[in-house]
Order: C-alpha cells, then sequence, then structure tokens
C-alpha cells in the first residue's frame, strides 16, 4: 500500500510540474502574443511558477522521507 502512494505521489508532481511549465511557458506567451492579454499573462505565469515551485519542493519533500 505505501508502495502505491509513493507512485501516486510522483505521478501528482509531474503533473504539477507539467501544469507549471505549460501555464508560464506555452498559455502566458500565448496570451500576451495572440489575445494581447498582458495583465492575465502576468497572473498566469506567477501562478505557474507557484506551480513549479510547489512540484519542487514535493519531490525534495518525497526524496527525504
Amino acid at each position: 500500500m505505501s508502495q502505491i502512494s509513493n507512485v501516486f505521489s510522483v505521478y501528482i508532481n509531474i503533473v504539477m510540474l507539467c501544469i507549471g511549465l505549460y501555464m508560464t511557458f506555452v498559455q502566458g506567451r500565448n496570451l500576451v502574443d495572440v489575445e494581447h492579454m498582458k495583465r492575465e499573462a502576468n497572473a498566469v505565469r506567477i501562478m505557474g511558477w507557484i506551480y513549479i515551485v510547489v512540484s519542487i519542493a514535493g519531490f525534495i519533500i518525497m526524496a527525504a522521507f
């Protein structure tokens, strides 16, 4: 049961990292270039960086325990 929990923890961290990367680099740029929404792009980039930091912290915490 513990190994299943670890697999899902890794999966959730990878998904969070991918969402953060998408929000920061793809969606943020798309909002500026295509939609011309600079304020929304800044908000999306900030949220994307938060996702990236939280997922990296999750990997570190998971590796420590």
